[in-house]
């Protein structure tokens, strides 16, 4: 039997109703007498139609239903939901196949703008549908054929809705040696540590003292102080340098440090609570939300957020504890400025202020550094010694 009912008829005598309007009028199954006031039985889903139109005092209620009317019920009174969640399959494929995050690995600055310029042109960004295995091989032939001349190799990877670009950047032959001949100078102001010549001529000592473009290794070679010939001056200079460095540094810290963890996570927000797809960090910044999917009936939306992981910070620190963080952090900045054979001589601290909250310190550095420069050689004086 397709679409067909159990309802339960309750009244003063259900045997009379029975009797008077379903036996031998109606196909049932499974009558049951429940007590003298109530009976149950199955009948068809229109058979109980047309008994619904009939006046009397009996009251008939379904309690199951049957067939395919069984399925048009839960339809209809799970609509919403139903909807709902072919809405939310649909995004789930969707959102699986779509682009959060391009991950664009070279050294070089303008190569990762060349790469991300040619990939938007090949339709290739964020919240875009990511490309197959073979779309994603003509792309790179094609990006390749673009720039032969910078690009020797590259490959596109997927890992989930990331994509991750490396490339190998065409080098070409080395330039012709530029044999122009100069000096070296001073970049700065600075004692002399250290020379170190392969050509030209060393005018100055260790311990010498010199300002910004005094010459220290000659680019003319002169006899009896007459300039005979212009080299190009090779070599490097350590000398000692001079920085002040100003710090202030709060007594009571607070710090909100962002950590290099970000997450894109779908968030379904419903009835004012909020559903991840995946767990959040204990501690998030939400850097941005983009909605996909909002409802204007029902207080429902879909959309995902970009959540950075951070981690905060509370400390109250006495003055020589702040003293010794402020030391650190001064000398901190110095030692970024400083390549791998350059280093620190000596600190210390010229004036300290101290308020409530805070305290300034200015610290004074004696650094070994690199203080190597060039300068152009005049041609003229060569010119004029061979007239």
């Amino acid at each position: 039997m397709n679409n067909y009912v159990r309802i339960i008829i309750t009244g003063k005598n259900p045997k009379y109703y029975f009797t008077k309007y379903i036996f031998n009028k109606i196909h049932y199954t499974k009558y049951k007498l429940i007590d003298y006031k109530t009976i149950e039985v199955n009948i068809l889903y229109d058979d109980y139609l047309r008994l619904k139109d009939i006046k009397s005092i009996y009251d008939i209620k379904v309690i199951n239903k049957f067939g395919l009317i069984r399925y048009k019920y839960l339809i209809k009174n799970n609509y919403t939901f139903i909807i709902s969640f072919f809405i939310s399959m649909i995004f789930l494929l969707l959102i699986s196949n779509t682009i959060f995050d391009i991950q664009i690995i070279h050294n070089d600055k303008d190569i990762r703008v060349l790469l991300k310029d040619e990939l938007i042109n090949n339709k290739i960004d964020i919240l875009k549908i990511v490309p197959n295995y073979k779309m994603r091989k003509n792309i790179i032939k094609k990006i390749m054929n673009n720039n032969k001349e910078k690009i020797e190799w590259l490959e596109i990877e997927r890992k989930g809705s990331k994509l991750i670009v490396k490339a190998t950047e065409r080098r070409s032959n080395k330039k012709e040696e530029d044999n122009t001949p100069r000096h070296i100078v001073a970049k700065k102001a600075g004692i002399i540590k250290k020379i170190e010549a392969s050509n030209g001529v060393i005018i100055k000592k260790k311990d010498d003292y010199v300002e910004k473009n005094d010459i220290i290794i000659s680019g003319d070679i002169l006899k009896d102080d007459i300039v005979k010939g212009q080299v190009k001056a090779n070599g490097v200079v350590y000398a000692e340098t001079w920085y002040t460095v100003n710090v202030e540094y709060p007594l009571n810290y607070k710090q909100i440090i962002y950590k290099d963890d970000v997450r894109n996570n779908i968030v379904i927000k419903f009835l004012n609570k909020n559903y991840s797809l995946k767990k959040n960090y204990a501690h998030t910044s939400l850097e941005k939300r983009h909605v996909l999917i909002k409802s204007k009936v029902i207080p429902f939306n879909v959309g995902i957020e970009k959540q950075r992981k951070i981690k905060t910070i509370n400390k109250k620190y006495s003055k020589n504890k702040a003293l010794k963080l402020v030391l650190k952090i001064a000398e901190e900045k110095i030692r970024k400025r400083l390549k791998k054979d350059e280093y620190i001589i000596d600190k210390k601290t010229l004036n300290l202020f101290t308020f409530d909250s805070r305290i300034e310190v200015e610290v004074f550095f004696k650094v070994y550094e690199n203080i190597t420069d060039y300068k152009e050689v005049d041609s003229l004086i060569l010119e004029d010694t061979n007239e």
